[in-house]
């Protein structure tokens, strides 16, 4: 985020010089990549700081630790200018609402294409975007001070001015902005009209509709969109736009009133009359309130901090306090942050602002107190590094692939059926759908390894992987396992003879059985090419070559032979 300088002083009264503002973010708020006379910019990598995507949550943050004034109010819901309007609804239909939970069209009319006046063009190219014309460069404007993006439809080229938000249809195509065709697939979210496809929801607008010379018409889109399905969606097409990293920050509904607001009356200055407007979602903002008691503070923090200096310091954040004690009868707050710190959700995220404020710098450094462990048996761990060894000697390659079965996994092995899939070990908050079920077994993803090794033209794979298994168990914690897998697919006949011969050599205290895989496995292995290992009794593993259609669905157009057992000493 390039954060310039004189736009900066126009939203704050800054009582520092840029030179100590400087020295002052990295202290206390965020480091920065790079400063010049017209901008800074800050590094955002590693943040989970929303709010640091615009200039007004820049300009929040900077009063905060400097003292300095804003210069700006906020407007409340009643100031904004579609309030009391008499205005007409604009066609829009959403299909989905957990992928576009609030969407909001505005009709703008009267509108006169222009280059940008040399004020604007400054302000956008001190924070690093290209001025395109006036009608434009207002989205790009209100992104950068607010955060919220926007895109602008020429209405002339919006089929009966109505506006649909679905996911694509399969093999849909848009040439994009960037002058690029686009293909999608059913799960990306696309703003269409009834006959075409208008744009990718939250990530770029299609050329068929951008604004141009001749438009005096727009209507201008303002969007919360699911961050997940959009950044998905962005790193399949390789499309990661200003727009789109804000989206997976997160957004809330006032910014986008704000911006909303800000964006129309600049488009009124221009000469345009806002005609028509729909808002579609649910628009009350919940409030989240979080316990903070001192004595946590000062266990964390490891700084006796009272009670007036906690106050002050989120106070001037931006955060609200109620006093209240904790469970225990100690000094404490219910604490309600801003609406624009989408990252601060429990009691040590307050902490983390405390001290930060506070100043890192003044804690200082003192040894950790506590109970050594004791020292860990490297029996095992040894065991591990002998085995690898021992396979790299063999001329086996060792691959670490993920602790889930990806979607592509899951279909070529025809787990996702219900009745299958409750053979996994399913968790509860995945990052995404791709990641949502524990793996069971380590050789379907190697199987998968092995597909990608083979279309970039590496026709001999054989590879091992040592990592934990996760298996259902009914009523309790799931059980975890460390196992081996190794995979061969040569092109040969005989992987399994392989895989047999690398087995013995390694010489382990595990026995051969003549008995076939049970269970869920039987149908995923050869019916007469697979038997099982076992260890003081218990079927610990499986030496089995892949059912020939099980492989077929994974791409490989061979014979794969593998094993798989648990490691025990």
């Amino acid at each position: 985020m390039k954060v310039s300088k004189n736009w900066l002083k126009e939203l704050v009264d800054l009582n520092i010089s840029d030179d100590e503002l400087v020295r002052l973010l990295p202290l206390r708020t965020i480091g920065i990549k790079e400063v010049t006379p017209d901008f800074i910019e800050l590094d955002m990598k590693g943040y989970n700081r929303a709010d640091l995507l615009s200039l007004r949550g820049v300009a929040f943050e900077v009063v905060a630790i400097t003292q300095s004034k804003l210069k700006f109010e906020e407007k409340d819901t009643a100031e904004f200018i579609w309030v009391d309007k008499s205005l007409n609804e604009v066609g829009v239909n959403v299909e989905d609402e957990d992928l576009a939970p609030i969407y909001c069209i505005a009709k703008i009319e009267g509108l006169k294409v222009e280059p940008s006046d040399n004020n604007w063009v400054k302000k956008l190219s001190d924070s690093g975007i290209r001025s395109i014309n006036n009608v434009a460069d207002v989205t790009n404007l209100v992104m950068v001070e607010y955060g919220q993006p926007l895109h602008a439809f020429d209405a002339s080229a919006v089929e009966g001015e109505k506006i649909v938000v679905r996911t694509a249809k399969e093999g849909e195509e848009l040439e994009t902005l960037d002058g690029k065709k686009r293909k999608f697939s059913n799960t990306d979210l696309l703003i269409t009209d009834p006959k075409k496809v208008l744009g990718i929801a939250g990530i770029m607008g299609g050329k068929n509709s951008e604004v141009s010379d001749s438009t005096t018409t727009i209507l201008l889109e303002a969007a919360i969109f699911n961050p997940k399905n959009l950044r998905k969606t962005a790193t399949r097409l390789g499309l990661n736009s200003e727009a789109s990293k804000r989206f997976y920050h997160g957004l809330t509904k006032k910014k986008l009133y704000q911006a909303l607001d800000g964006a129309i009356r600049m488009y009124e200055s221009l000469g345009g009359k806002l005609t028509g407007l729909t808002i579609e979602g649910d628009l009350e903002e919940q409030e989240r309130k979080i316990p903070l008691g001192l004595p946590k503070i000062h266990s964390l923090v490891g700084v006796n901090l009272d009670k007036d200096q906690v106050e002050t310091y989120l106070t001037k954040l931006g955060f609200k306090l109620e006093k209240q004690a904790t469970q225990e009868g100690k000094p404490g707050w219910v604490v309600t942050p801003p609406y624009f710190r989408l990252d601060v959700d429990i009691e040590e995220d307050l902490i983390e602002e405390v001290a930060r404020m506070y100043g890192y710098e003044n804690i200082n450094a003192r040894p950790l107190e506590g109970v050594l462990p004791e020292k860990i048996d490297q029996k095992f761990f040894q065991t591990l590094y002998n085995l690898k060894v021992k396979l790299a000697g063999l001329g086996l390659t060792e691959v670490q692939t993920y602790p889930y079965y990806s979607t592509k996994v899951l279909r070529s092995l025809g787990f996702l059926e219900e009745d299958n899939l409750k053979h996994l070990v399913k968790i509860q908050n995945p990052i995404s759908q791709e990641t949502e079920y524990l793996r069971m077994d380590l050789w379907p993803n190697l199987l998968e390894a092995a597909d990608k090794n083979l279309r970039q033209n590496i026709k001999d794979v054989a590879v091992f992987e040592m990592g934990k298994v996760f298996i259902v168990q009914e009523g309790d914690k799931p059980k975890e396992e460390y196992r081996l897998a190794i995979l061969i697919s040569d092109g040969t006949e005989n992987t399994v003879l392989q895989i047999l011969q690398i087995f013995k050599g390694l010489k382990l205290d595990v026995e051969i059985k003549q008995e076939k895989p049970q269970g869920i496995g039987k149908l995923l292995f050869h019916p007469t090419k697979a038997i099982s290992l076992s260890k003081d009794g218990q079927i610990i593993g499986v030496i089995a070559e892949i059912h020939p259609r099980i492989a077929d669905n994974f791409g490989v157009g061979k014979r794969v032979g593998i094993l798989e057992f648990v490691i025990k000493l």
